[in-house]
């Protein structure tokens, strides 16, 4: 009878090492997937979604036309406080009376406040505030503050101040967007009261814009 050749058993040592082998690897695989996952970066967040893109571009003479009348009976409102306040209290109350008017009838072509503005992509946006010193007195202030919210664009974020080359007819006003560093980061024109278009110094194209 021919015998059978030997065959070597595992031992219950070998065994568990195994298991253990492929547990730790298995783990391992886990755990860097994990990590990878952890490090990930998901696509960028956009802080105002125009799914239409921003406004068009109005109809700049009937724009103005329009601000040009509400100016008109504004300025018929802030004459009329004025008027009351001098009545009251003399010239001095006039003077009071005339800042609060401006400051609660304020221009169309006021530039301070809250915009929004393009993130340097038609179907997203962000905000653009600005500021300047003193009240409105009929005309913007030559430049002044600016800051944004919510913008991923690089050069947007670092918006810092505002420079305007006010025109006699108000249209095409230049609008200057600088750096805390002095860079310009754009340029827009005024195409209504409310409404401006331009460019990036990396030329995307911009709208800034107010409802």
């Amino acid at each position: 009878m021919r015998a059978r050749p030997h065959t070597k058993t595992p031992s219950l040592c070998a065994v568990l090492a195994t298991l253990a082998l492929a547990s730790c690897q298995s783990g391992g695989g886990d755990n860097a997937a994990v990590a990878a996952q952890g490090s990930f970066v998901g696509p960028m967040q956009c802080a105002m979604p125009l799914p239409s893109g921003p406004p068009e571009k109005p109809d700049r003479l009937r724009a103005f036309g329009t601000a040009a009348a509400w100016n008109v009976g504004r300025n018929v409102g802030r004459n009329a406080i004025t008027g009351a306040g001098t009545f009251v209290a003399g010239p001095v109350g006039g003077a009071v009376a005339g800042n609060l008017a401006a400051r609660a009838l304020p221009s169309e072509f006021d530039i301070r406040g809250q915009w929004k503005i393009t993130d340097a992509t038609a179907d997203c946006g962000c905000s653009l505030s600005f500021a300047a010193t003193g009240s409105w007195t009929g005309a913007n202030q030559p430049r002044g503050a600016a800051s944004s919210s919510g913008c991923n664009n690089a050069l947007l974020a670092t918006a810092n101040d505002w420079r305007l080359d006010e025109t006699m007819t108000g249209l095409d006003a230049e609008l200057l967007l600088y750096a805390q560093n002095g860079n310009r980061i754009a340029v827009l024109t005024r195409d209504g009261p409310n409404y401006y278009s331009g460019r990036l110094s990396s030329g995307q194209p911009l709208t800034l814009w107010r409802d």
